[in-house]
């Protein structure tokens, strides 16, 4: 056990702060936004298909995506469900649940690995929480792909800890079928190689399973969705490479893109870079990253803004494993002081989420109550999110003669 000041006033700092996570959470469950209203219509009883021509449909069908397994999960959930203000609440509460249980795995981790410390696991579940990633993740269910591929490599690390290689590769292959994100474990490898907490023949052992399994998923997605065709969520540009990069490393430890760059954004980044232990583990954490922008290929080159209804408000969900895995590293290679610093821009991007977030999704309420009561359908002017929803009588989409339109910048309702 490493030796903590205060190790009691420490651990009840870790339980208030997922206390206070959770209340904070919880008022954030304010209305369905975006994918998840079109899950709750597509997978629907209202649907008029069966639970399995819904697996059928899925397994066949690019959405531009195919993760068969949480998508399967999720629909069966609303196609059995009958109310969907019920459905989308209980599937929040679910990414929850998979959020914490993703943080109880990386303590015990910890614990396993470089012995008990309260002060460490506080400052990582105070970072790994208050982020934009964890938030937007755990408030809008349609991010459940994200939530449980950081259970299922969280759950592999644990079981690396206690040199279980294979089983661990095992899990970080099957991480695949829930998102593509999976495969970031190969590089975090490398890194725990240049922190000496494995050993390159274990690291091995780890890596043969999980690029077994990966390979057997991107055969059977290519069947669905060619790799890279324009039907694939996955583009890769030569053009958008540095400004992938630049806008990752940029907006890594505040993850969101609200506003635009700022030079604290490359300052943190720094920081975290030179906060690693050695060349070695330096080198190993800019691989990382240039994976992740990798992965990340586009998402990252163009900034918010000051529109408030936008495809970026969704955005944090994208560092939430990256981030979260660097934030463990730090952890088990004892730079907690490194974890304490880099709260502080991930804390300070997390209120602005939770904030803007809020305002996002009472938008989305109180077009729904104005809805209720309005002549059908309601059509709406607004080309960026459109959707089709009967049971709401309400059409958003690119509809120039539409007497309504959703002002992107505050949310309202307008006139023309």
């Amino acid at each position: 056990m490493l030796p903590d000041e205060n190790a009691k006033a420490w651990r009840l700092a870790r339980y208030a702060v997922i206390a206070i996570w959770l209340l904070a959470m919880a008022r954030l469950f304010i209305a369905d936004v975006w994918d998840e209203t079109n899950a709750l219509v597509v997978f629907g009883r209202g649907s008029g298909q069966s639970a399995l021509q819904l697996i059928r449909v899925i397994l066949k069908t690019p959405l531009p995506f195919w993760r068969p397994i949480p998508t399967i999960l999720v629909a069966l959930a609303i196609h059995w469900i009958p109310d969907p203000e019920v459905t989308w609440r209980l599937l929040r509460i679910v990414n929850v649940a998979i959020i914490l249980g993703a943080l109880w795995l990386f303590l015990k981790t910890l614990d396993a690995w470089d012995g008990r410390s309260e002060r460490r696991n506080a400052l990582f579940a105070f970072a790994y929480l208050f982020s934009s990633g964890a938030i937007i993740v755990a408030t809008w269910f349609a991010n459940i792909f994200d939530a449980a591929v950081m259970l299922l490599v969280a759950w592999g690390l644990l079981l690396v800890a206690r040199n279980k290689f294979v089983s661990a590769g095992l899990l970080f292959g099957v991480a695949f079928f829930f998102k593509e994100t999976a495969a970031m474990t190969l590089p975090l490898l490398v890194l725990l190689i240049a922190v000496d907490r494995i050993k390159i023949r274990d690291a091995v052992r780890v890596a043969i399973p999980t690029l077994s399994l990966g390979v057997f998923y991107f055969v059977l997605r290519s069947l669905v969705v060619p790799f890279g065709s324009a039907a694939d969520t996955h583009q890769f540009h030569a053009a958008t490479i540095v400004p992938t990069v630049m806008g990752l490393i940029e907006s890594y430890w505040r993850e969101n893109l609200w506003g635009h760059a700022t030079i604290l954004g490359y300052v943190f980044f720094l920081f975290s870079l030179g906060a690693m232990r050695g060349l070695r583990a330096r080198v190993a954490f800019a691989a990382f990253v240039g994976f992740a922008a990798l992965i990340y290929m586009e998402m990252f080159t163009a900034y918010q803004g000051n529109a408030l209804i936008h495809y970026l408000m969704f955005i944090p969900r994208l560092y939430f494993i990256p981030v979260a895995l660097s934030l463990f590293v730090f952890a088990v290679d004892r730079r907690w002081w490194a974890v304490a610093i880099l709260a502080i821009p991930l804390l300070a991007g997390a209120v602005g989420t939770y904030m803007h977030y809020e305002r996002f999704q009472r938008s989305y309420r109180n077009l729904y109550r104005y809805a209720r009561t309005a002549p059908k359908p309601v059509r709406i002017d607004y080309a960026m999110k459109p959707l089709h929803d009967p049971a709401r009588g309400i059409e958003i989409g690119d509809f120039p003669d539409a007497h309504l339109r959703i002002d992107p910048v505050n949310g309202l309702l307008v006139k023309r």
